[in-house]
């Protein structure tokens, strides 16, 4: 082929629909994209989010007294620079290790809460918001907070996954910073729970960041396991079939009577033949060739007719009756 026909780069990227390049601009690329995609196979992490957003609202209210609506707010993978441009300026980090998953786990309860938490923990009059305070460090007292809103957070995580991967949960560590998040290498992928957590008037999102890479050699235990294809067409037309079979039409015959000839005695047979046949006294009910029923043939208000003795059972005849 002549070099001139061959075709440029932009050429290339306007046949493909790639404006972007072809304009001269850059082509965005989502570096989270293939652990999003395995993050989304692990179908039963959200509804174990829900049970787990369920046990944090009962353990904050056992601890704090309070009534705290607590539900799950988002569930997605993040590389560190992206969590540590998401959270606020001002926020309580626990970190702790959650073994038999590796690395480093996190907690980020934000200052707005952990405020009106020590309004109402030390006596505050009960439904003032303090949420328009604005400081830039936290206070002792609300990082001792912060702590028990972890270890609230931990303990409905443990209680949440009991069933699918039990964890033992260790020492906690609270700090008034992200030091823990922003020593972490900026490529590396973190799994992050959000819970939009109530109390009064206030609604706050307390995050709990997981290492992609711990879940990842666990997904097993959090896929579903997938149907075989009889099993989805089963339950899909099982109810369909219940409602319709009662009316479909088969052919229900009774052999009334047979005898063998030989190949002779066919061959022989003429208009007016007689064929000695011999009724029994019971005869058989089958249905599209299906033997179901022996009974006796007689007359019933003037038409030709059959009474049921007995069924035919997987081991032969059953409920034989004598009338």
């Amino acid at each position: 082929m002549a070099g001139s026909d061959l075709l440029s780069e932009g050429e290339l990227d306007a046949l493909t629909g790639d404006s972007t390049a072809a304009s001269g601009g850059y082509r965005a690329f989502d570096f989270t994209a293939r652990e999003q995609s395995l993050l989304n196979q692990l179908t039963l992490l959200p509804p174990l989010q829900e049970r787990h957003a369920e046990q944090l609202a009962h353990g904050l209210e056992d601890v704090f007294s309070s009534e705290f609506e607590v539900s799950a707010a988002g569930l997605r993978v993040l590389a560190c620079e992206e969590v540590l441009v998401s959270l606020a300026e001002s926020v309580a980090v626990t970190t702790l290790d959650l073994p038999p998953l590796a690395g480093h786990c996190h907690v980020v309860c934000p200052a707005p809460l952990l405020s009106q938490l020590v309004n109402d923990y030390f006596g505050g009059v009960r439904g003032d918001s303090v949420a328009n305070v604005q400081r830039a460090t936290l206070t002792p007292s609300e990082l001792r907070l912060a702590e028990r809103v972890a270890e609230q957070v931990v303990a409905a995580l443990v209680a949440a996954w009991a069933d699918k991967l039990p964890l033992e949960p260790g020492p906690l560590l609270t700090v008034p910073h992200v030091d823990a998040i922003a020593s972490l290498p900026r490529a590396d992928k973190l799994v992050q729970m959000v819970f939009a957590v109530s109390l009064n008037e206030l609604t706050s999102e307390v995050a709990l960041l997981l290492p992609f890479a711990a879940l990842e050699p666990w997904k097993q235990r959090f896929s579903a396991p997938r149907k075989s294809a009889t099993e989805e067409v089963g339950q899909g037309w099982g109810p369909h079939l219940r409602r319709e079979l009662p009316a479909v039409k088969v052919d229900v015959a009774v052999m009334l009577a047979s005898r063998e000839l030989t190949l002779g005695e066919v061959l022989s047979l003429k208009v007016g033949s007689v064929i000695d046949l011999a009724v029994p006294d019971e005869v058989d009910l089958c249905v599209e060739g299906v033997r179901l029923a022996s009974g006796r043939y007689g007359a019933y208000e003037g038409q030709k007719a059959i009474k049921i003795t007995g069924f035919v059972g997987p081991d032969g005849p059953k409920g034989k009756s004598t009338g």
